[in-house]
């Protein structure tokens, strides 16, 4: 039969594109979930000849949210529910004629638009929150049908009747839908294997081989698969050509505008906007962009470099910069804007606009503006200038814009429009200004670059003057030493050069056409001045000219070769790091020396063609190399060189010389690395080859008590020439054998030798510094005045392979030459030798490896520490949920990172720096130890130490990261060394910034998964930072700054330090002790760790209240305001306090589920809020407000404080509080609390003051009214925390449930009419929705009754999630004792349990033939045009029996008068168990009034539907079920509250009645709290009867 189906499917499609779905009884497709966020889309194609069918379903995992389309009598229909109720849009006819028909669901916040072949139709939700479920727990998108496991869980679709649509018969495919939340909508694809689906046509491309390129979407069709570019920048029949952008070129004259006063048009009016663009430009000041209408305008321009904003609302005026430390805007580099202004109305009469403003993603700044304005508006907008900069509100600069601008975007609510675009193609909207050309140019020849380094530099092809050439180029400098060009040959034996330097202060050129090496000075005076100085340089044959700044030198070459043979690369600024594979003549000393050239260029130009160095700059070493060229003041001033080291200025930089202190570094900020020699000792540096050289400088540091001792001797194999420095009879003695194998035999043995200073073994430290420039010499003893020598004879040049500190290695083997000094006893540091530190070097190396092109170095002395207690720029990061940012990590050819750091904490993000393709380097913590984690564009490394403790010991770790080679990385932790392997040779090309302490929260989803471990940021203290070379000021140099991140790091033991008080704690310095002062924790004890007392608010409205008493009240110039709290209510007051005497107040809310904070002391309502961070999320949240005078800040858990300083004057004096007011807004005129607070509060400290405390101790200034109780544990009983379980990502639960049907309510369960929608109209068309009202329950207090005893104890379970007494057979039943005063509750010899109190709800519970029927009734407010209120009272009666559940409901008007607060009635159900099964129904609570009208009426309807109950049961009789019980799994935390579904009912075990959920949170673990959503409506699940 199955055959035949699929037979007769494939005879009516045909073979098509897409998947073909049999409709049998598993034929469905399950893809990836569905980003539906607040604006996501869906589509796909279908065609079928069937009336009906289901399309697609998807949901939140089981509790409000659902999208069904499905199709009914050839129509399509799509019912979602974002819970404000279900919504339904029916599109199309006659849709089954076997033709492809295209379906788009498209979302916008609370309006979704269906759209059916070009046919659209729109709904808007009800409620306040519109975002689908939580993408983490929704769960798949099921396409022709649901699963058949389905059949056993329906607790987990919030649509259960889905399950009995019938599936879908025919074709679907292109189904298109962002899976990632928040990202872009791509193409979902089959996977035969997890579907029961039919295959159609093989060779439709976009299932098997996606063509489209950069995002394209492929879409089939019966004529091929075609490509739907998306994606703006691209375009093409595979989207595979680069789209020009939309840009236009302003040059101070061009502007674009829009005036709809002008034209009579209305102001674009919006509750919020934001502006996006690019730009590049070399001027420091323009007017970028001005949108406005009257006085309310937004100016966006580049002032002196920076970004400058103002903005000014209803007379209110902020100003904003964005300037980054050593960062400019004007370095013609392009840089992307985006502002997002978003007005919040905080009360009737004040509103809180929020203007935040983003460059290059990075730097980041906001600010806000309160007063009396509803919406943002904009009647004229000018781009890039205007005809009156000046004048222009809030104008900052003078002058229009001078530079590029692209993809200029200004939205407005849902108005979008791309002005350069509409500019361009003539719309009448725009004005232009000038003549602007809208391209770019892609880049200038003349623009100039930085070499910011001594190893940075650019590599060009090489050099083409063969016979002749020229070339030109511009440079300024302060330095005086810097090779600037470099090229030469590669291909030995014959290796020609080319290359010109600047040593000491002058231009050198050097050349070499085969025959012999030529060194020509170029420069009259000194060039190192600054200044921009031409060189050219022309060649013909041996004819060479050199010419500076008009300057004529010229010049031959050695005789021979007339031809210039380069093959290699030219390279300019440099040859990048040390132990390159590059050939080094012996005569450029600058080559030898490692002196790249730092400064500016520009204006290359070889054999009369420009070069664009800016352009290779970009892309190559873009972090060492800046675009541009600014000079900036002198850094020596400022001190940065510590612990005596001597500061000398560069270009824009410091150098420090650190070799006369104990200490290293760029900044000489960490302890120099120190080798102990006891006689028998050495270090042995063996170079990867034979070295010849002209010059060497050698610095060293040593101690020691002996008059006689090797220092340093070179040696080489091949000649006797050498180095030695050596203590010699209390002295310094130099020995320098040069050219001896050209050298006749009696010369041979011959040394020059130089002595410095007396006494030098007195075991004190002293510096030894050996230079030698060709003949010319120079030694010097600390800071004596240098002995100076020269040379005789022609032999200048050294030749050595390798190099002795200390002693010799295995003298008489391997060493052919002697030396009368003993092996030296005493400690050495600072050893460099040609600029390379070499000791250094070795302490972050492993000597067991040896690495291709490197140095080997071998020690046998030991490295030793001296108890400095110095730390380097100490931080401390008091957050895992803050970074740091610093300019971007400088390691394009090598990596040198050096820090230390101490924590208790075993995880954390430590450092990220990101880059361009898959490029990027981390440090991270991960259980305890260091993970260094790099890719240069070969594949990840991963390096992890080995040390054997955990590093999380709250001890000082020093860590060392090396790129030795280019295909070697090393990571030492204190001692530990580990090396791994790359497998290319690639250069580490980062971007963006350098992220320390951890990055923002929501780049960790974006870091590389499989690599970075890392969720949450570093903890604790980092000193001693080393970045290539630069050692940053983490708080001074910072980007992109924290107030989580102070500058120090406090030590351990008795004294205080920022982690010893736990949650944010207080740390107060005792004599020999401390203590916590834990006020603005919400927590207690000690430590601050223990929970504070705590109150829940249930969602029948309650208050807390403190009443100061009336000859105490205090005038307070400081607030200081901490507590917790746990909600899912995004509106709400927690917190109000109130004056006597005036208007005075403070109040503490949620708007939209953000914290705001509004204070008013006299003059007007001053608001601050943290909109970045939703609170109703279920969670435990920490809000800490404090004011001092006017000023306040505000901070959230331990995100960054948010802070408000008012201008103008202001009052600054709190005067007389008189009432705290927790909860909620007390109105007196309306005797009711406004905007109530639904959940727990936790730990309320005012000023000191106590007040739950207070209030737990009955204290006589304290009132609790309406629905509070006090709880004990929230932070430890979290598995009632969550929520129903949700549908499994993708996959089959494993354990089935029993078959459970439930209904669902959309009741309201406030006593406000504007908080409940109103109910959908019957006879409506579409479909009628039958909604049992649902009564949220509230906690019930634990019952006095101990259980009975059951017939058979001890009786095991046979679920391993049941709970105790379920099977057990017997009914017990426990009325429910409440502790209010004024309740009545009577138990009826029928075990009918009725309470009343003020509730104005009543509810029973009655059993009956083995069943128990509970009635409940609700009245709810309507509006009515009567002077009388009108009630529509349901009343829900609940059915339970042995073989399953019903609900119905009915509605009836009825009229009451409304009464004070004070009379409520409220009736708790009873807890039932009977045969295996539970059904518990909690507390009810409505605030309504009833009368005996009402109650007659009620007793009627109920009398009537028992009847009718009665008989279905009979029926019921007749039909058979698998399975005659069903049981709730309590383990799995089933809400009753309006967040929850109408399932397994709270059990009781033990006696002990279980908490019951409200909405609010009650219980839960703190580390586990799960989130939950908040809505206004109550319905949860829908039949569709």
């Amino acid at each position: 039969m199955r055959s035949l189906v699929v037979a007769a499917v494939f005879v009516v499609f045909g073979f098509c594109s897409g998947f073909l779905l049999d409709g049998s009884t598993n034929s469905y497709s399950q893809f990836r979930k569905w980003g539906g966020g607040t604006n996501g889309s869906l589509e796909f194609e279908f065609k079928t000849d069937q009336p009906n069918g289901l399309l697609l379903y998807t949901d939140d995992g089981g509790t409000y949210d659902f999208f069904e389309i499905k199709l009914v009598e050839g129509a399509l229909r799509l019912r979602y529910n974002l819970g404000g109720g279900a919504q339904i849009i029916t599109v199309g006819r006659e849709l089954n004629d076997g033709h492809w028909h295209k379906v788009h669901v498209q979302r916008h916040e609370d309006r979704t638009i269906l759209t059916v072949d070009n046919v659209s139709q729109m709904r808007t939700s009800r409620g306040k929150e519109f975002n689908f479920g939580r993408f983490g727990t929704n769960s798949d998108v099921f396409v022709g049908g649901m699963p058949t496991w389905y059949n056993t869980k329906l607790t987990l679709l919030a649509l259960p009747s889905v399950i009995f649509e019938p599936r879908f018969v025919g074709a679907v495919r292109n189904l298109i839908y962002p899976d990632v939340e928040g990202g872009p909508p791509r193409r979902q694809e089959t996977r035969p294997k997890d579907h029961r689906i039919l295959r159609g046509n093989s060779s439709d491309v976009c299932e098997f081989r996606d063509p489209c390129q950069h995002g394209g979407i492929c879409i089939s069709t019966d004529s091929g698969p075609i490509c739907e570019c998306r994606n703006s920048d691209y375009e093409g029949e595979y989207c595979e050509k680069d789209k020009a952008p939309s840009e236009a070129v302003f040059r101070g004259m061009e502007f674009l505008s829009y005036d709809l006063s002008q034209t009579g048009g209305e102001p674009i009016v919006s509750a919020q906007d934001s502006v996006t663009f690019y730009f590049k430009t070399r001027q420091p000041s323009g007017l970028l962009f001005y949108t406005g209408d009257g006085t309310d305008y937004l100016n966006v321009a580049i002032k002196d470099g920076c970004l400058s904003l103002t903005m000014g609302l209803a007379n209110g005026k902020q100003e904003m910069q964005i300037k980054p430390n050593k960062v400019r805007f004007d370095d013609n580099q392009w840089h992307k804007v985006s502002v997002h202004r978003r007005i919040q109305e905080i009360s009737s009469i004040t509103s809180f606009c929020r203007l935040s403003a983003v460059v290059d993603g990075v730097y980041a700044d906001h600010s806000h503006i309160a007063g009396k304005f509803t919406m943002l508006s904009s009647s004229r907008v000018y781009v890039g200038g205007s005809i009156n900069t000046r004048a222009l509100p809030g104008a900052r600069v003078h002058n229009n814009f001078i530079g590029c601008m692209r993809k200029v975007e200004f939205i407005a609510d849902t108005l979008r429009l791309s002005l350069l675009e509409l500019g361009r193609s003539g719309s009448h909207l725009i004005s232009v200004a000038g003549q602007l050309d809208y391209k770019c140019p892609a880049g200038e020849s003349h623009d100039p670059i930085t070499f910011t380094t001594r190893e940075s530099h650019l590599i060009l092809p090489p050099w083409n003057a063969k016979k002749s050439g020229n070339i030109s180029f511009k440079f300024r400098t302060n330095e005086a030493n810097g090779l600037i060009l470099f090229n030469g040959g590669v291909r030995p034996p014959r290796v020609d050069l080319f290359a010109i330097e600047i040593y000491n202060g002058h231009i050198y050129v050097h050349l070499d056409l085969g025959s012999g090496h030529s060194k020509q000075r170029g420069s009259r005076r000194r060039i190192d001045d600054g200044s921009w100085h031409d060189v050219t340089f022309r060649r013909t044959g041996r004819d060479a000219r050199i010419t500076v700044d008009g300057f004529h030198t010229d010049f031959k070459t050695t005789e021979g070769s007339t031809s210039l043979e380069l093959d290699g690369n030219m390279y300019v600024g440099g040859l990048g790091p040390p132990f390159s594979e590059i050939p080094i003549p012996a005569g450029l000393w600058t080559a030898v020396l490692q002196q790249g050239f730092v400064g500016c260029f520009k204006d290359l130009v070889m054999n009369n063609d420009a070069i664009d160095v800016a352009s290779y700059a970009r892309e190559q070493d873009s972090g060492s190399i800046r675009t541009l060229c600014h000079t900036q003041p002198q850094q020596c001033p400022s001190q940065p060189c510590l612990n005596g080291g001597i500061c000398t200025e560069g270009w824009n930089r410091f150098v420090c010389d650190c070799t006369n202190t104990m200490f290293s570094g760029p900044t000489c900020g960490k302890e120099a690395a120190t080798l102990s020699f006891n006689g028998t000792q050495h270090m042995e540096v063996v170079m990867d080859s034979e070295m010849i050289t002209q010059t060497e400088d050698i610095v060293l540091r040593f101690r020691t008590s002996k008059p006689l001792g090797l220092l340093l001797i070179s040696s080489t194999v091949e000649t006797g020439d050498r180095i030695e420095l050596a203590v010699a009879a209390g002295r310094i003695r130099m020995a320098l054998r040069l050219g001896v194998k050209d050298k006749k035999q009696e010369d041979r043995e011959k040394d020059k030798i130089l002595l410095a200073g007396q006494n030098v073994n007195d075991n004190e430290w002293h510096t030894v510094r050996f230079s030698r420039r060709g003949a010319n010499l120079k030694l010097q003893l600390d800071g004596q005045s240098p002995i100076r020598a020269e040379t005789q004879g022609k032999y200048n040049t050294l030749q050595w392979r390798s190099i002795h500190v200390g002693g010799l290695y295995h003298l008489e083997e391997e060493i052919s030459m002697t030396t009368t000094v003993p092996n030296f006893i005493g400690e050495i540091q600072q050893f460099y030798f040609n600029n390379i530190p070499y000791i250094e070097l070795a302490r972050a190396l492993s000597s067991e490896q040896s690495i291709s092109g490197f140095p080997a170095i071998k020690i046998a002395a030991k490295f030793v520490k001296h108890a400095t207690d110095n730390l380097h720029r100490p931080v401390t990061f008091r957050s895992k949920h803050t970074f740091i940012g610093l300019p971007m990590l400088r390691a394009y050819s090598s990596i040198h990172i050096d820090f230390m750091f101490k924590t208790r904490e075993a995880n954390g993000l430590i450092m990220f720096n990101g880059g361009r393709k898959e490029d990027f380097v981390a440090v991270e913590l991960v259980d305890g130890h260091i993970n260094y984690i790099v890719n240069v564009g070969d594949g990840t490394v991963t390096l992890r130490d080995t040390v054997r403790s955990h590093l999380n010991d709250n001890r000082w770790h020093t860590v060392g990261i090396r790129r030795p080679s280019v295909k070697q990385h090393t990571l030492m932790v204190d001692d530990d060394i580990v090396i791994a392997t790359n497998h290319g040779t690639g250069n580490l090309e980062l971007d963006g910034i350098l992220y320390l302490g951890g990055v923002h929260k929501d780049l960790y989803a974006q870091l590389p998964q499989e690599d970075v471990k890392s969720r949450h940021g570093f903890e604790g203290c980092i000193a001693g930072l080393d970045l290539n070379g630069e050692s940053p000021n983490i708080m001074e140099d910072a980007v992109v700054h924290s107030s989580l991140v102070t500058a120090g790091c406090e030590g351990q033991s008795a004294k205080c330090s920022h982690n010893v008080c736990a949650n944010g704690g207080v740390c107060v310095q005792q004599w020999h002790s401390y203590t916590c002062d834990c006020d603005i924790t919400s927590f207690t004890g000690p430590t601050c760790s223990d929970e504070s007392v705590s109150y829940e608010f249930g969602p029948n409205r309650g208050i807390i209240t403190y009443t100061f008493p009336e000859d105490n009240r205090p005038e307070m110039q400081e607030d200081i305001i901490a507590f917790g709290f746990i909600t899912t209510k995004a509106d709400a007051v927690l917190l109000r306090i109130v004056s006597g005497t005036s208007n005075d107040y403070i109040e503490m809310e949620i708007v939209e589920g953000n914290v705001f904070v509004v204070y008013n002391l006299g003059t007007n309502d001053h608001p601050l809020g943290e909109i970045s961070l939703k609170v109703n999320d279920n969670t435990y949240h920490v809000v800490r407000f404090h004011r001092l005078g006017y000023n306040s800040s505000l901070q959230i858990d331990d995100y960054n404080v948010q802070t408000s300083h008012p201008s103008g004057h202001q009052l600054q004096v709190f005067n007389s509080q008189s009432q705290i007011q927790i909860g909620g807004k007390w109105s007196k005129g309306k005797s009711r609390i406004e905007r109530p607070f639904s959940g727990i509060m936790s730990g309320v400290v005012v000023n000191g003051l106590r007040v739950l405390d207070l209030a737990a101790e009955k204290d006589l200034h304290t009132s609790i009214r309406g629905d509070v109780q006090l709880i004990s544990g929230i932070l430890d009983r979290h598995d009632h925390l969550q929520k129903m379980q949700q549908t499994p990502a993708s996959g089959f639960p494993g354990v089935e449930d029993d078959l459970v049907f439930s209904g669902a309510g959309s009741g309201c369960n406030g006593d406000d009419e504007d908080e409940c929608p109103p109910l959908p109209e019957t006879g409506s068309g579409d479909d009628d929705l039958i909604t049992p009202v649902y009564i949220p329950p509230t906690k019930s207090t634990p019952t006095t009754k101990k259980p009975t005893k059951t017939h058979e104890a001890g009786k095991p379970c046979d679920d391993e999630d049941c709970f105790t007494g379920s099977g057990s057979g017997e009914v017990t039943e426990e009325p429910v004792i409440t502790s209010h005063a004024t309740d009545v509750s009577i138990t009826t010899p029928d075990n009918t349990s009725v309470k009343t109190s003020d509730a104005g709800s009543t509810s029973t519970s009655t059993q009956i033939f083995g069943s128990t029927i509970s009635v409940s009734t609700t009245e709810r407010d309507y509006s009515s045009t009567t002077p009388q209120r009108t009630t529509a009272v349901e009343t829900t009666i609940v059915v339970t029996t042995e073989d399953t559940v019903k609900s119905s409901t009915e509605k009836v008007p009825a009229h009451f008068y409304p009464s004070l607060p004070e009379d409520q009635h409220e009736v708790d159900n009873i807890n039932t168990k009977y045969h295996g099964k539970t059904t518990t129904k909690g507390t009810e609570r409505i605030n309504t009034e009833t009368s005996d009208t009402v109650a007659l009426i009620i007793g009627i309807i109920a009398g009537a539907l028992i009847a009718v109950i009665l008989i279905i049961l009979v029926i019921l009789k007749f039909k058979p079920r698998s399975d005659g019980a069903f049981k709730v799994d309590d383990s799995k935390g089933y809400q009753q509250g309006p967040n929850a579904a109408l399932l397994g009912n709270t059990s009781s075990t033990n006696g002990q009645t279980q908490y019951q959920l409200n909405g609010a949170l009650r219980n839960g673990d703190k580390s586990q709290m799960q989130k939950s959503k908040k809505r206004d409506s109550k319905d949860i699940k829908e039949w569709y009867v």
